[in-house]
């Protein structure tokens, strides 16, 4: 009676079922196996689940394939893992589970770097299974994939295998979304079209694909506008920052030719990684009349590869990206919307002076050559100002151990020398001098009657010395307190770091040895969650950065919607970079300088307000905005938008 009943139970899960022996060792090591596995011991599980498996067949054997796969799969042994499931497929071809093992090798092959095979997977289940639930699971790992992991031809051949009108819908989106924001957007019409073939009903992503196919055929029309803007960026394909950018340049020359009078379109090249390539690129570009400006390259020596063809051929290029200092001062024709490393580092250094009233600050610097520039940089800015910093330190990136530099700092610290009047000293001539120059009456006579003294920066501002030796009174000077008061003695330290992931190393070993100040930033500090999880250390940083995003802006609002409507990415600083350079060039266009020369003299006086930052290329043709943001209770805000002529 036992065996009518196991196999009445186990019938629908297989057809070889019905032969199988039933033993009651295996059921319990069965048992015990899914046992350890919901508590999270794989290995555990694996060897009751292998113990099954290596019997002979039996009434557990296909479950014990399935679940030993799904076992070691959990311990990231991916290819033993793939060896079960094999076998389970080879023995047990119309089990119930075979599409969820299937799925499961998807998987597998994608941790392996496999991705062909793994999106094959994908599509077998989606065509497949009759489990809606993991076929929506499937359609959620095949998409990536599509976006970003294959290359075009093997996409192309992906889509000949699909069957269903689901995996076929989910290919030909993800191939058309990269192919139109690159160079392949005629392979996306031909596949769209096919699509359309093989279901020419109405259904599922009927509508979607119509968009796509309208959208290709009005840039075809666009190819042959008079006034053409040329795109030169280094394309992989997928998510790298090249396709990022020119998501953000398609996207603003979208909403643009909408409802612009003067039709715009664009010419696109990528030179991948080669330089000769990019130089040849652009010479063509030059060479075409139609061509009114370029956008691109992305990095500073590429910029430096063709910024001789763009002043020798009086053609604006504009790089989004680039933040090498001269490129743009040193050529009459090209733009930096990027602000520079020098401009970030005054920024933060005007702002801790000028608006924070800050006067003694440290230097706490990763010893890279980023790290050092951007030190050097804010020094100058300093000194500028008539700031010389207390102390400068720097740390191999990644390091967990800054007490050697913060023990230095404190003793440089300790051993500054202020700047201070004694008025015990001063004459009744030099007390009128002090009124004359504006010093409030009842300040001089208030420390005139304690013999007092005075900070020299907090009477004379910026550059005391140079005030007070203008002046002709005299400058005494003073060490901090004999015990570090880190509140006197530092108040504040700029940390310049290389990577985000040094936040935490360094608030951390700040708050350790009793450095509570002021912490000053760069870019680098702009990561939410990390500052997130190091709260308790950093709270209260401030930091420049070349973007923020007012989400609650109508502007903001605006082009994220439109970006959903054509792509599944973020709007991020790098769409932003290739939305807001298009976008103020294509402005210009709209005001009817649609030839180089005229192109090239709104450039340089234009002041555009971007959903990222502004930007003005007055007076050196490079970018001098920049926000100053603040971390403060779990948020970060923006103290404002810095102008750095």
């Amino acid at each position: 009676m036992r065996t009518i009943v196991i196999f009445f139970l186990l019938a629908g899960a297989t057809n070889a079922y019905a032969q199988l022996s039933y033993r009651q060792a295996d059921e319990t090591a069965y048992a015990e196996g899914i046992v350890s596995f919901k508590q999270g011991d794989y290995a555990d599980a694996y060897q009751y689940f292998r113990q099954v498996m290596d019997d002979s067949l039996n009434q557990r054997s296909a479950q014990a394939y399935y679940y030993g796969a799904r076992s070691l799969f959990n311990l990231r042994q991916y290819r033993k893992s793939a060896d079960v499931i094999d076998t389970f497929l080879l023995r047990f071809p119309y089990d119930n589970d075979r599409f969820p093992a299937i799925n499961i090798l998807g998987a597998i092959y994608f941790e392996l770097g496999s991705y062909d095979s793994a999106a094959t997977r994908f599509i077998t289940v989606i065509d497949s299974a009759a489990d809606p639930v993991l076929r929506e699971q499937a359609i959620a790992s095949l998409r990536p994939l599509v976006d970003s992991d294959l290359n075009f031809h093997e996409i192309e051949s992906l889509f000949d295998t699909c069957r269903s009108r689901l995996s076929s819908l989910t290919v030909v989106l993800g191939f058309a979304r990269r192919a139109y924001f690159s160079d392949k957007y005629d392979a996306a019409g031909k596949m769209l079209e096919e699509f359309n073939q093989r279901f020419p009903q109405s259904g599922m992503g009927s509508g979607e694909v119509a968009k796509w196919i309208s959208r290709i055929a009005a840039d075809s029309l666009l190819s042959r506008a008079p006034v053409k803007v040329g795109v030169l960026l280094p394309l992989e394909y997928g998510a790298g920052v090249g396709d990022r950018l020119l998501l953000g340049i398609q996207l603003a020359l979208d909403n643009y030719n909408d409802t612009a009078a003067i039709k715009v379109g664009i010419v696109l090249d990528n030179y991948g990684t080669s330089l000769v390539k990019l130089f040849e690129d652009m010479l063509t570009m030059c060479q075409d009349s139609s061509v009114k400006a370029v956008l691109g390259p992305v990095y500073s020596n590429e910029v430096s590869e063709v910024a001789s063809l763009a002043d020798s051929n009086h053609i604006p290029l504009i790089t989004p990206t680039a933040t090498q200092i001269g490129l743009a001062s040193a050529n009459s024709y090209v733009f930096q919307a990027n602000p520079n490393f020098r401009t970030r580092a005054r920024a933060i250094a005007y702002y801790a002076v000028d608006s924070l009233h800050i006067k003694r600050i440290a230097i706490l610097s990763p010893s890279d050559s980023y790290g050092t520039q951007i030190a050097a940089y804010f020094a100058d800015a300093l000194k500028e100002m008539g700031i010389t910093p207390v102390s400068t330190q720097y740390f191999e990136s990644g390091t967990t151990d800054l007490s050697q530099q913060i023990e230095q700092m404190k003793n440089d610290a300790a051993a500054f020398h202020e700047p201070y009047v004694d008025f015990r000293k001063l004459n009744r001539d030099e007390l009128g001098i002090l009124r004359n120059y504006g010093v409030s009456p009842m300040v001089i006579d208030s420390l005139v009657k304690v013999n007092g003294s005075m900070d020299a920066y907090d009477l004379f501002g910026k550059r005391p010395l140079e005030v007070a030796d203008s002046l002709g009174i005299p400058i005494d000077s003073r060490t901090s307190l004999g015990e570090f008061d880190p509140l006197r003695s530092l108040q504040a330290v700029f940390v310049p770091l290389t990577s985000p992931k040094d936040i935490g190393i360094v608030g951390a070993q700040l708050a350790y040895y009793n450095v509570k100040t002021q912490l000053l930033g760069t870019d680098d500090w702009y990561d939410l969650n990390q500052l997130s999880s190091n709260d308790s250390y950093i709270d209260g940083v401030v930091f420049c950065s070349d973007t923020y995003f007012n989400t609650a802006s109508s502007a903001y609002t605006a082009v994220s919607d439109s970006l959903s409507q054509i792509s599944d990415a973020d709007l991020d600083r790098t769409v932003g970079y290739g939305y807001d350079a298009m976008s103020l060039l294509l402005d210009t266009i709209s005001s009817g300088d649609t030839v180089r020369a005229s192109i090239t003299s709104a450039l340089k006086v234009i002041t555009y307000n971007g959903i990222h930052s502004a930007i003005s290329f007055q007076p050196n043709n490079s970018n001098h905005y920049i926000h100053i943001l603040q971390f403060k209770k779990d948020a970060i805000v923006d103290l404002g938008e810095m102008d750095i002529k």
